[in-house]
């Protein structure tokens, strides 16, 4: 409890630290992303251990949430935010229990991000239209546990593979 006060703290800070309008040092913000994305993921664990979905279960649609593929790298700046806007449209349709930390969590990664976005005078993604997405999480609201499991699945592997590319932290 006491390492997780610590990390919002300093997540905060972070936060508070980058509304100066002083240039953040990179080194700082890449721990800062990945204590605090490895934190998001040992939530993410202890939140999907009792949930094991079968392997075999088929379900459609699931394609509109992100999945980095392990062959390929995290490509910058602008996609990490736009996978983490995607992720946090997500979670916060889903009604899981213990969900709100690690969509806490995103909140923080994405104002960490997205100061490095403008440190770097990166462009902003541009809102995508997020229509299909929308529409299919209305329509399976039902299957929240399931969908739920599965986009917290692949934001555990985005997150694990953004700490190994903690260098496209200096990449727009």
């Amino acid at each position: 409890m006491i390492r997780f006060i610590s990390i919002l703290c300093s997540s905060i800070l972070m936060l508070l630290s980058t509304s100066t309008g002083k240039p953040l040092a990179v080194d700082i913000v890449k721990n800062n992303v990945k204590l605090l994305a490895q934190t998001t993921i040992v939530r993410i664990e202890k939140l999907t251990e009792e949930f094991h979905m079968s392997p075999n279960m088929v379900f459609s649609g699931l394609e509109l949430i992100p999945e980095t593929p392990l062959d390929r790298p995290i490509e910058g700046l602008a996609s990490i935010m736009e996978n983490l806007n995607i992720f946090q449209m997500i979670l916060f349709s889903l009604e899981v229990d213990g969900m709100s930390q690690i969509h806490a969590d995103l909140v923080s990664l994405q104002g960490i991000i997205h100061s490095l976005v403008l440190t770097f005078n990166c462009a902003l993604p541009k809102p995508g239209s997020e229509s299909h997405l929308d529409a299919f999480l209305k329509t399976n609201s039902a299957f929240h546990v399931t969908i739920g499991n599965v986009a917290l699945n692949r934001l555990q592997r985005f997150l694990s593979k953004l700490i190994l590319n903690l260098d496209q932290l200096k990449t727009c």
